[in-house]
């Protein structure tokens, strides 16, 4: 994988992360609507891109029309989930096993290049990812149901990650493609918010429309500069390295926040490096 691609999908994974705690939710608001105040503002934040990047080719269209719809699906259990569970817990969960499966489809269904040292680093990246949540849910961050959620999301992120992968390469326009589909993301899930939850929905917005302008700004340029990738490497390598995000949300957690980095969270870092290294010479 080149560097620069490799450099840049990091810096993308630092923006996911932050984008996803600010879904988690703010003192005393739901989560789920928080995420969806986030989406709407993702959408008004794309809208500037598309003027100035144009629309994708027509042989994409249908890409950014099945891509929206599978994204307001993909909102909404990210929102339940961090209602249910610790984002400590159930971020590790969704991100960390999605790139895995993706990665394994992509190579079955989309003729992707699948070397034994690529499957080895996102094996061992997601290996890693997934460590780092393991102690939040031995000390029960993870209840049944937020698992059941999380596990559902994951089937969702494997589907727009192979969809958004195929699309981008067809659209000819990459910026074009993602302002498009968050755009339309954002139309769709408008109405879906009003009925779910219409006081609290228009409240919230009201009051912290910025920030969800800010965490959808940080989650366009995140999911912008990892299609911009998968026109350049395979799709199952750069949504396995975006996915370092969870290494990055627990650095932050460990210096900044002082929380306890015990034996499991270093093997589970080491196993990302480790696994950042092979994809990076595969």
């Amino acid at each position: 994988m080149p560097t620069v691609v490799l450099v840049t999908v990091l810096g993308a994974a630092l923006l996911h992360a932050g984008w996803n705690a600010l879904a988690k939710g703010r003192s005393g608001s739901d989560p789920l609507v928080a995420t969806l105040v986030l989406a709407i503002g993702c959408g008004a934040a794309a809208l500037p891109v598309l003027v100035v990047a144009g629309l994708p080719s027509r042989e994409s269209a249908v890409y950014v029309v099945v891509s929206g719809v599978v994204h307001v699906v993909y909102f909404l259990p990210v929102g339940l989930s961090y209602r249910y569970a610790d984002y400590s817990a159930v971020y590790p969960l969704m991100r960390g096993t999605a790139p895995l499966i993706t990665t394994l489809l992509g190579a079955t269904f989309l003729a992707e290049p699948l070397t034994a040292m690529l499957l080895g680093g996102v094996l061992l990246l997601s290996a890693g990812v997934l460590g780092l949540g393991t102690n939040a849910m031995k000390q029960g961050g993870l209840n049944s149901r937020g698992l059941l959620v999380a596990v559902a999301n994951i089937a969702v992120i494997v589907g727009y990650t192979l969809l958004d992968g195929v699309g981008v390469r067809l659209s000819g326009n990459a910026a074009g493609y993602v302002a498009a589909m968050l755009v339309l993301t954002a139309i769709l899930l408008a109405p879906v918010a009003l009925w779910l939850r219409p006081t609290t929905f228009l409240a919230d917005f009201e009051a912290h429309w910025k920030i969800g302008l800010v965490g959808g700004t940080m989650a366009m340029v995140s999911y912008g500069i990892a299609l911009w990738a998968m026109t350049r490497a395979p799709i199952g390598a750069v949504a396995a390295l975006r996915e370092t995000s969870v290494l990055f949300g627990t650095a932050i957690a460990a210096i900044v926040l002082k929380e306890r980095f015990g034996v499991e969270r270093w093997i589970a870092a080491a196993a990302i490096c480790a696994g950042l290294g092979l994809i990076r010479l595969a």
